[in-house]
């Protein structure tokens, strides 16, 4: 992962799917795998990529990743379209 500043969120940019039968990519930041993204897993759960915050404690084996208010509202929007 890289460190960023987040970008300007626009929906209508989404990266290309990821194949089946891993995760799935629902709304991204970029199309390369480097930024803010949310996934879809085959297990109805989600996956979020970020960058990871230190400084707050957390059980062994889990970290906190931070992701823009607007990409998690955004794939929100996008699992409920797609559950519906």
């Amino acid at each position: 992962m890289t460190n960023h500043e987040f970008a300007d969120f626009t929906a209508a940019d989404g990266p290309p799917a990821t194949p089946e039968p891993g995760p799935r990519v629902v709304v991204s930041l970029c199309g390369a795998g480097t930024c803010p993204t949310v996934y879809h897993t085959d297990r109805d759960t989600v996956l979020v990529q970020g960058a990871v915050v230190t400084g707050v404690a957390v059980p062994e084996g889990e970290q906190l990743v931070e992701i823009p208010r607007e990409i998690l509202l955004e794939a929100a929007r996008r699992l409920q379209e797609h559950d519906a």
